[in-house]
């Protein structure tokens, strides 16, 4: 099991999805990461120390499956909250979009075979699946049981084949055996994934934050239909949303600016950040040093 100190760190580690990932608020400030390949099945498990805004993409080559193991309610993946009931499915470059708030929670991921997925796979769209009775629980048993078994053993035995075998016969019995109805999802919803898949794009693509009003215009929506997918996605206005990706962008560059002569100030500029001050304020709020504490310690 990888820890971690750092939430960038922990994130950059997680495999299977392409993330942009926001902590909203630290409370453990640790986080562990472990990866068990199963003879073609990737079990994933991870503890988080603080909040997740999360968008991502699936970059596995077949279908995904996200179950909380602690904090169950408290995900919301695509704007609805899961139960024990309930695990989120993420079909072969699908995106998707989770959030917890400000607790430290742990989360496992199963990436199914592409022969192993049933016919619900087809569907193109992440989304929220019931699952049978007692399915579930059955499910994150196993979870555990794979987990304390072979995480740290030599993976390329036959116990892990085996237990791979195991864990897709019980990940199949949680999911439906036919595609998920048409127009379950409705316009609405399908229209506000759009909206923060432009937004993302835009995002990923700007050497600098945008504004929310910029953000908005180039999405093509006004700026209350913005707000009111950022809450349903993130549970937080846009304005809220963009203030993290910025402190993220921020600490990353400021670590990558130890190897050369980079100063805060250098840093902040290439950023569009002229408020020196407020900003750095706003940055040792948030990760508990200042900017210059940063840079000083990935030099050291």
């Amino acid at each position: 099991m990888l820890v971690f100190d750092d939430f960038d760190a922990w994130g950059d580690a997680v495999s299977g999805a392409s993330l942009r990932l926001a902590c909203d608020s630290v409370d453990t400030g640790s986080w562990t990461l472990g990866i068990v390949d199963l003879g073609g099945v990737v079990l994933q498990v991870a503890s988080e120390g603080g909040g997740n805004l999360c968008y991502g993409g699936n970059t596995h080559d077949g279908q995904l499956l996200f179950i909380p193991l602690t904090r169950t309610t408290e995900h919301v993946v695509n704007g609805e909250p899961l139960d024990d009931d309930s695990l989120f499915s993420i079909p072969r470059g699908a995106d998707f979009r989770i959030r917890v708030h400000k607790r430290s929670h742990t989360w496992c991921s199963i990436a199914l075979p592409v022969d192993a997925a049933p016919a619900s796979a087809a569907e193109s769209a992440s989304t929220r699946i019931a699952c049978p009775p007692c399915s579930l629980p059955r499910l994150k048993q196993m979870v555990g049981e794979v987990v304390g078994s072979l995480l740290d053993r030599p993976a390329g035995t036959a116990a892990h084949a085996a237990a791979g075998r195991a864990l897709v016969a019980a990940a199949r019995a949680c999911l439906p055996t036919s595609p998920l109805p048409k127009g379950t999802i409705g316009r609405p919803r399908l229209d506000r994934g759009d909206i923060v898949r432009r937004s993302m794009n835009l995002l990923d693509d700007s050497a600098t934050v945008p504004t929310a009003a910029e953000l908005a215009r180039h999405v093509g929506v006004n700026g209350r239909t913005l707000l009111r997918t950022f809450q349903e996605s993130f549970g937080v206005p846009p304005k809220r949303y963009l203030m993290l990706r910025e402190l993220h962008a921020v600490r990353r560059s400021l670590r990558d600016g130890a190897a050369h002569a980079d100063m805060v100030a250098d840093v902040l500029t290439r950023h569009g950040i002229w408020e020196l001050g407020r900003f750095a304020s706003r940055y040792r709020r948030h990760f508990g040093e200042s900017p210059s504490e940063t840079l000083r310690h990935a030099r050291a």
